[in-house]
């Protein structure tokens, strides 16, 4: 039986919910998503009872997402289980196998924990040679669904360990759910392209949620197509276009994304319509129950940092003036959302940077029910920055004043994300004319160890771009309740393409295989992460176990000095 072995090396990284792929370019699925699960216990570092305990919770998160299922059961050949003589390299902490037919239909998949590792019963900052079994156990269980690697920083299938990692994200839960329940959920699917209409190989697009700033991502094939699954429906999303930071991580179908196709850099950006791409205003794209599933139509990559014009004078000026960037518009009573784009260069760690000042005038609005929610999304960008927002009203009132950096004793780490609720005034329009005020400075080394799992392969360079939301919600039912503008995407980017010296690139026809004796030497050397295929793509009835994620051990002191968290690739 052949297999294909695919491991995470130790380095500083991460990334989007990807599917894992057979060599065809099939993704990995379970025909019958009711999955029976075997517990072996054993383990010297704890009771049976309390690995057990641990390996139901992280089964919970993954069921509480979708319709697949885990059934814990007492005979099966799907199993979790640690093995004292674990047969795949002392550096390896786990390793999934996962065996499928040629069409990606899996048959069988088992986890394998490495007895010799010391696991912890508690999350939180590990102490050098030890993880938290949850947090291995529940990247695991999304290989196991057909899950490969993400670049988005706060998923469970982000490839490197870190704090946290036992709860599943928006993103986690969206990748299972466009397997499993996709008829259910929303969708928004598009091509990317850079100049002359080429197709970007190897983009990250990500998606943004207006309501919650949780954001979820997937990586562009040959044709430059995405398609983001797996959406909550009655909400809003933000599209954001950057290149990939790790492609050794994912699938080797994307082994050969490029990056060079511009002047300067390849940098990330926000989808907007053609003639508003320099207005700093990014494009909602709404979804409902009603319209479940929006095309977008071309998305450009782009080689500069798309934000408003006037916006970058007054950040070229000696003092901010306040810039006007959203009105409420009585004759449009449904649309109550903004969002725009600020940016920070290079800010201090010591000192907060000089503010950006907007205004939102929600001066046409009384009456009790309307509340205003401002929102500050960073960490997805890969900011390396905390803020401070000022909230004040046009008397000069301040209704709100906070740093965003909260902290989570539990898993002992910190969110650079913002968002506070304002009232309006039932009463006097002119209380609800507010001016926003965000700075910011550079967090510190130890708390950006205890923030982004690879901090040096996906921070954002000198320009550190933020996006400012400010939504209005109605309060009238006892619940708060978005007021979304409906407005239709008039225009994609087919005629505002960007990157000129973008060239054609075509994916990697990936057929690498090995046996299951493989050493954890060649393990280690097997190019790229995630699902591989058979040589050839094998055939209807072959049977294929994938080894598809290995956390191994940091082997550099400086790297547990450093943040206490042990990072794969």
């Amino acid at each position: 039986m052949l297999s294909s072995l695919v491991s995470l090396l130790v380095s500083f990284a991460a990334l989007a919910h990807q599917s894992s792929l057979s060599g065809a370019g099939n993704e990995l699925f379970w025909a019958n998503p009711s999955i029976p699960m075997v517990i072996r216990s054993g383990t010297s570092d704890m009771t049976d009872a309390q690995a057990r305990s641990i390996i139901l919770s992280s089964i919970a998160q993954w069921n509480n997402a979708s319709s697949a299922k885990f059934a814990v059961v007492g005979s099966s050949s799907n199993e979790i289980r640690f093995r004292s003589n674990f047969p795949f390299g002392s550096a390896v902490i786990g390793l999934t196998e996962v065996s499928f037919n040629s069409s990606g239909s899996i048959q069988r998949a088992s986890i394998s924990l490495n007895d010799s590792y010391s696991f912890r019963t508690s999350p939180g900052l590990y102490p050098s040679g030890q993880v938290y079994l949850g947090d291995v156990v529940t990247h695991e269980l999304g290989h196991v669904l057909g899950l490969s690697h993400s670049e988005v920083l706060d998923a469970s299938m982000f490839y490197s360990s870190f704090t946290g990692q036992s709860t599943i994200a928006f993103d986690d839960a969206s990748g299972v759910r466009s397997k499993y329940d996709a008829s259910d959920y929303g969708a928004i699917t598009g091509h990317v392209q850079g100049g002359q209409s080429i197709p970007v190989l190897g983009a990250h697009v990500q998606a943004i949620s207006l309501t919650t700033g949780k954001s979820t991502g997937v990586i562009t094939g040959e044709s430059g197509a995405f398609s983001l699954k797996g959406l909550d429906p009655d909400d809003a999303y933000y599209l954001y276009v950057a290149p990939v930071k790790n492609a050794a991580s994912l699938p080797g179908y994307f082994a050969n994304a490029q990056k060079n196709f511009c002047p300067g850099a390849y940098v990330g950006s926000f989808f907007s319509r053609c003639g508003t791409e320099f207005d700093g205003r990014p494009q909602p794209i709404k979804l409902s129950s009603d319209r479940p599933s929006v095309d977008v139509g071309t998305v450009s990559i782009s080689c500069s940092l798309r934000a408003d014009s006037a916006y970058g004078q007054r950040k070229l000026a000696q003092a901010f003036t306040e810039l006007p960037i959203f009105s409420y518009d009585s004759a449009t009573p449904e649309k109550g959302d903004n969002a725009f784009v600020g940016w920070f260069r290079n800010p201090s760690m010591t000192t907060w940077s000089p503010s950006d000042i907007f205004q939102v005038n929600f001066g046409p609005l009384v009456g009790s029910r309307y509340v205003l929610k401002i929102a500050i999304v960073s960490f997805a960008l890969g900011n390396q920055l905390e803020y401070q927002v000022d909230v004040k009203t046009s008397a000069g009132t301040i209704v709100n004043a906070q740093n965003s950096l909260t902290y989570d004793s539990v898993t002992e780490s910190y969110n650079p994300d913002f968002e506070t609720l304002v009232p309006l005034d039932p009463s006097v329009p002119a209380r609800n004319n507010f001016q926003i005020s965000v700075r910011s400075r550079r967090l510190s080394g130890s708390t950006v160890a205890q923030t982004f799992p690879d901090p040096d392969t996906f921070s954002s360079g000198s320009y550190l771009p933020y996006l400012l939301i400010t939504t209005l919600w109605d309060n009238s039912s006892g619940s708060l309740q978005p007021l979304i503008g409906t407005e239709q995407i008039l225009s994609d980017n087919e005629a505002c393409l960007d990157a000129p010296f973008t060239y054609a690139v075509a994916r990697t026809n990936e057929t690498s295989s090995t046996s299951s004796a493989t050493s954890a030497n060649q393990v280690a050397a097997v190019a790229g992460c995630g699902t591989l295929g058979p040589p050839g793509g094998g055939g209807p009835s072959s049977s294929l176990p994938l080894l598809a994620l290995g956390f191994l051990l940091a082997t550099t002191a400086a790297t547990l000095l450093k943040s206490r968290k042990i990072f794969l690739s």
